[in-house]
């Protein structure tokens, strides 16, 4: 009981009910650097956090992600009530919805004010609490960079695109701009931020923190209220008060972020994060807010620490994509638009998630299992290694998207639905038929091999001189070409693509359906892939 413990003289008096005004928190913006919190008087206000047992029961959700999440919604109502705000902590096993119903008519409060959720899903259950007469009083988000008026000029109609978007907001802010040009004379480093890693510079070592008594209290609650969740909590050492955040970024920004562009696309079983900055677990709670990362990154560029290319190609993650599919979701109602069970599958692709994507029947293919376990260790991914290994060879093996997005939104430890969907649904399966994409994001195994060392000491060989143990993603790649033609023809960025895989002759073509055919198989059963699977398919 450490939490409750050290949040008791917090809690409000009789009279403190009734003169103080009470906002909720939502989970996912647990900040007083911007917004209300920012301007408000702690002692003129309180504020109501809710743990619901119901939303933590609805997926398999990563240990850590639900660790991360509960560990920094404490931290913060604590760092709130150090300041003088006076806290009711309500948790139970009902929706975040019905436990607000339930807190307002225990203490005879009038209804909440709170900042508008990021997740679609967390305002699904507010709006039934309005429904069944809950006062709840909204204010707008303060923490995003961008505005729908930004979203309406770059992309008044669908299709949406990120380039038009990203530039249309560096124009209007300012940043990365000199007299109304793009620093550097382009919008976009991004050609130049696409090598591969071989050991150097050397990857700098993760950041990580001890959990204190309040997060070993979080541990022990998640271990054993939520038997149904995934991955472990071994090794936890994810940051959880404000100060362990900002200690977190400072970390990144003096080891990981000078790095960051001329490796973000590289992939290494040896190194599992490289020079990524782990910021996006903390910036989607807001425990570090997005206007920080950027001033921070532009201040490192001014003062010579950082890069063009990896300033901006950093810059480009926050300011430009995080924002385009956080309007993109919007705009979509969460892909509801495209089809009323948010289940868009614009390509031939409606198998169950196989197991090895849950890690308990490997595939046999080193880049997918290496990547599989990492989730499963700790819930998170770097963004290559989700698209064009996770979402990639779920898209050759034809998996349904749906399964995908709903595997990654538990599994990561920063999915929520605003930026899984759009990133799943969207980019990773091409499900939305072109929606916020110009091109299916899919690859052989030359891709994987250019990008990383998975290949090394793998049973395949993508380099295709090894006859007797070809990589099967090659002809996997090529069948997803042929079965989904229709679809794809009317794509410019597919033309060459689909040129390519129009000479192949009807004995490939058969081959390349062929090992489609028996990897499905095999990852349907649980099996391990073959070794000689592409070179024992030969010839259909």
């Amino acid at each position: 009981m450490t939490f409750r413990d050290a949040l008791r003289a917090a809690h409000p008096t009789d009279d403190e009910l009734r003169t103080r005004r009470w906002r909720f928190v939502p989970y996912d913006r647990l900040t007083d650097a911007v917004g209300p919190l920012a301007r408000e008087s702690p002692r003129e206000v309180g504020l109501v956090f809710v743990e619901s047992r119901d939303k933590a029961r609805r997926r398999p959700y990563h240990r850590r992600k639900l660790a991360l999440l509960l560990a920094n919604e404490r931290h913060f109502a604590l760092e709130m009530a150090a300041k003088g705000y006076r806290i009711l902590y309500a948790r139970g096993d009902g929706t975040f919805g019905e436990i607000l119903r339930e807190t307002a008519a225990r203490h005879a409060l009038p209804g909440f004010a709170l900042t508008r959720p990021a997740e679609r899903e967390l305002r699904a259950d507010l709006d039934d609490a309005r429904a069944r007469g809950l006062t709840l009083t909204e204010s707008p988000d303060e923490t995003w960079l961008s505005t729908d008026d930004d979203f309406d000029r770059a992309c008044p109609a669908a299709p949406y695109r990120m380039d038009a978007f990203y530039r249309e907001v560096r124009r209007r802010t300012g940043v990365l701009m000199a007299k109304a040009k793009p620093v550097g004379g382009r919008f976009s480093f991004d050609g130049e931020n696409r090598l591969p890693w071989h050991g150097q510079p050397p990857a700098p070592p993760r950041f990580s923190v001890a959990p204190d008594a309040i997060t070993r209290e979080v541990l022990d609650l998640v271990a054993t209220a939520f038997p149904h969740a995934w991955g472990t909590l071994d090794g936890y050492d994810l940051p959880a008060s404000r100060d362990d955040a900002l200690a977190a970024w400072r970390h990144a920004r003096d080891h990981a972020l000078p790095h960051f562009g001329p490796f973000e696309d590289a992939m290494s079983a040896r190194e599992a994060t490289l020079f990524h900055t782990l910021a996006s677990p903390l910036l989607n709670l807001s425990r570090l807010t997005p206007r920080q990362l950027v001033d921070d990154a532009l201040a490192d560029l001014d003062a010579g620490r950082l890069s063009l290319a990896s300033a901006e190609g950093f810059i480009r993650q926050v300011l430009g994509w995080r924002e385009f599919v956080r309007h993109v979701h919007a705009r979509t109602d969460g892909f509801r638009t495209l089809s009323p069970t948010a289940s868009p599958a614009a390509l031939d692709a409606a198998e169950p998630l196989p197991a090895a994507w849950w890690g308990t029947a490997p595939s046999g293919l080193r880049c997918l299992d290496t990547v599989v376990d990492r989730v499963w260790k700790t819930g998170y991914a770097h963004h290559i290694e989700r698209l064009m290994v996770l979402a990639n060879i779920a898209t050759l093996v034809g998996v349904s998207p749906r399964a995908l997005t709903d595997w990654f939104w538990a599994g990561f430890i920063d999915a929520y639905d605003w930026v899984v969907e759009p990133n799943v649904l969207g980019m990773g399966t091409f499900a939305d038929g072109g929606l916020m994409t110009t091109k299916p994001y899919v690859s052989g195994g030359a891709y994987v091999d250019r990008m990383s060392d998975f290949c090394d000491g793998c049973r395949f060989d993508p380099s295709g001189r090894n006859a007797q143990r070809p990589c099967p993603l090659t002809p996997m790649y090529w069948d997803t070409l042929g079965r989904n033609r229709a679809r794809l023809a009317t794509l410019e960025r597919m033309k060459l693509p689909l040129a390519a895989q129009a000479k192949r002759s009807d004995a490939q073509k058969l081959h390349d359906e062929a090992v489609t055919r028996a990897v499905r198989r095999c990852l349907r059963e649980g099996t391990a892939v073959p070794a000689d699977v592409a070179r024992a398919t030969k010839g259909g």
